[in-house]
């Protein structure tokens, strides 16, 4: 698997959501668009990489973005509007 070869790392956003009578999760990166959505976090977080590996594979040079990088991020929040 592409992720844990090169040790990427991802910023995701995750959602939870009503779709008819049942709960979904999704998850998103907002830097490749990518989403992906499962029953639980689970399958929704193992279904995203599945997704964003097939777009590493069609899209090799955006690898660069999501090499780990070792140092922290200044800040890391969420602001509600």
């Amino acid at each position: 698997m592409i992720i844990k070869k090169d040790h990427l790392s991802v910023n995701i956003t995750v959602r939870e959501e009503q779709e008819e009578k049942n709960k979904i999760f999704i998850v998103n990166n907002e830097e490749t668009g990518i989403a992906d959505f499962g029953n639980n976090l689970k399958e929704a977080i193992n279904n995203f990489k599945k997704s964003l590996n097939l777009y590493l594979e069609a899209y090799p040079e955006k690898r660069k973005l999501f090499i780990e990088e070792k140092t922290e991020p200044i800040l890391v929040s969420r602001i509600f509007l």
